[in-house]
């Protein structure tokens, strides 16, 4: 009797909410979301590193330098001080010359990142078959280093916008409400351009751009709000009282498994244009005209 009832109560919220059961009740969603979150805490600090390194030996530009801890403060969820002083440390006594131990781990990272998120994409795009190990890797690699050059590109973007913000107001409080603009509509635009690169090219398979397009924004756009709530609510989990010295991880990781999410939750929609027609720019046919008797 109770199989049946939770049969019913599936199948009303399988068409009723349908992006709800996806990402609450079915467990895989979960795994990947999990996997997602630790190679993203296994890539953030050594891809900071390699920025900040960039930004101060290669570039000579401390403008970006400053823009890249001003984001690290702004988006790392808890102990922000703690991350950008050892940051500062690894990137005085070995920012001087390439890591490749820091370009490793990055590519490490990224390597387990794309693996179940092609799975995640082929199982929602219905692509019946992933691809080879090495494809995969050679697609997420591929997506690693534009992604690289997009935050590279925004981080400049966004150094050149503070740099011309305080030429022309000075210091004060107006000038400090613009550059925070600025560094946000860059954090979502470079968000909104990753996202769309992963809904793309991804997949095992053909994807319009005009059918993930308006996903990716919405994606870009939620996971800035949905990190916004995270902070507000983070303080009420009392993280280091139970996760000890490993709370600022935990907390990043937490956060990550929030916002990867978004990520299929945006996916997911893509996929459901006859659903949600209004998520497609997909020119769509107008409906034939009834022949009168």
């Amino acid at each position: 009797m109770l199989d049946a009832l939770f049969a019913r109560v599936s199948k009303k919220i399988d068409t009723s909410f349908p992006l709800f059961r996806y990402l609450v009740l079915q467990t895989e969603t979960h795994a990947f979301c999990g996997s997602l979150a630790f190679f993203a805490l296994l890539g953030f600090y050594p891809f900071s590193f390699l920025l900040l390194s960039l930004a101060k030996y290669a570039l000579h530009w401390n403008t970006a330098f400053e823009v890249i801890i001003y984001a690290l403060k702004d988006y790392y969820p808890t102990g922000q001080d703690f991350l950008v002083r050892n940051l500062q440390v690894s990137v005085a006594q070995y920012g001087r010359k390439v890591q490749p131990q820091s370009v490793a781990w990055v590519l490490l990272g990224a390597a387990g990142f794309f693996i179940p998120l092609e799975s995640a994409f082929n199982r929602l795009w219905k692509f019946p078959q992933d691809r080879a190990y090495w494809k995969n890797q050679l697609v997420g690699f591929l997506l690693t280093v534009t992604c690289s050059i997009l935050a590279v590109a925004f981080v400049l973007l966004t150094a050149l916008l503070h740099s011309a913000i305080s030429g022309i107001a000075g210091p004060g409080v107006l000038t400090n409400a613009l550059r925070y603009t600025a560094l946000k509509a860059s954090a979502i635009l470079f968000s909104i351009s990753a996202i769309f690169l992963f809904y793309k090219f991804l997949p095992n398979g053909k994807v319009r751009p005009a059918d993930v397009l308006p996903a990716a924004l919405l994606a870009g756009i939620l996971a800035e709000a949905i990190r916004w709530v995270y902070l507000f609510i983070l303080p009420f989990l009392q993280v280091q009282r139970t996760q000890g010295p490993y709370y600022i991880s935990i907390s990043f990781a937490l956060l990550a498994y929030v916002e990867a999410f978004v990520l299929l939750g945006g996916a997911f929609l893509a996929t459901g244009s006859e659903r949600y027609p209004w998520l497609s720019l997909k020119r769509r046919r107008p409906a034939p005209a009834s022949n009168s008797a």
